[in-house]
């Protein structure tokens, strides 16, 4: 979308496009770890504390934040101020991830309602999406009302993609997810489909997904990649 759509050299958003990788990293790093989730696979591997210890694990997780921030410094070929608004939006987006993952923690034993799993999705889930299209749009100064249709299609991709995830926890296949199913119930963790069952779960994922598609109908750019991306996080096994 950057590149073909917004115009911007492929080489100029590299530093943008690691930081991107190295905060959605990060991010599994800390869901993975004995406090949080206390995951053993991650990808089809060992998670990290796991091959090596807890504090190692942190320290990566840290790294790789501040890693982020430093590449994001490093885009030289755009306007300061944008930069700027991008590394502050950056770590808006960074503050709210957070604040997510402490509310999921903070759900365990508790049976929550659908407005509160939404939210915890998107700030969980659905920020790394808004901020993978937002960040480019910055630098290429995009109109506010592009970017208002884009977050509202980040918002409910987002949604989709975290019930799709639900779904995989119960009826996936362990092999093709490359991490462990059934975490969900075994961290007594209040989850789409533990509030609606699998099958009301799956019509909101699909509710979702039309709401993201109409919101893509107010982006002026071409989106057939962001509707092919959308198809999808809801058609996945893995």
């Amino acid at each position: 979308m950057a590149v073909n759509e917004y115009g911007l050299d492929e080489s100029a958003i590299m530093p943008l496009l690691r930081s991107l990788e190295f905060m959605h990293t990060a991010s599994l790093i800390f869901d993975d770890l004995p406090s949080q989730d206390n995951a053993s696979f991650r990808r089809g591997r060992p998670t990290l504390h796991q091959v090596y210890n807890t504090a190692t694990a942190e320290l990566t997780g840290l790294f790789l934040t501040q890693k982020a921030i430093d590449e994001q410094a490093s885009l030289d070929q755009f306007d300061s101020k944008a930069v700027l608004t991008l590394i502050q939006y950056s770590a808006q987006m960074t503050e709210d991830m957070c604040k997510g993952q402490a509310m999921d923690l903070d759900s365990k034993g508790r049976i929550l309602s659908i407005e509160q799993l939404n939210t915890i999705s998107f700030y969980k889930t659905g920020i790394a999406f808004e901020a993978s299209i937002i960040m480019p749009a910055i630098l290429a100064d995009t109109e506010e009302i592009e970017m208002g249709a884009l977050k509202k299609f980040a918002y409910h991709a987002g949604i989709a993609f975290q019930i799709k995830d639900d779904l995989l926890d119960v009826e996936g296949d362990q092999s093709l997810l490359g991490k462990s199913i059934g975490k969900d119930a075994e961290n007594n963790h209040s989850t789409f489909v533990s509030v609606l069952g699998q099958e009301d779960a799956k019509k909101a994922m699909w509710e979702h997904y039309s709401l993201a598609s109409e919101a893509l109908n107010s982006v002026p750019l071409k989106t057939t990649f962001l509707k092919h991306l959308l198809n999808y996080m809801v058609n996945r096994d893995h």
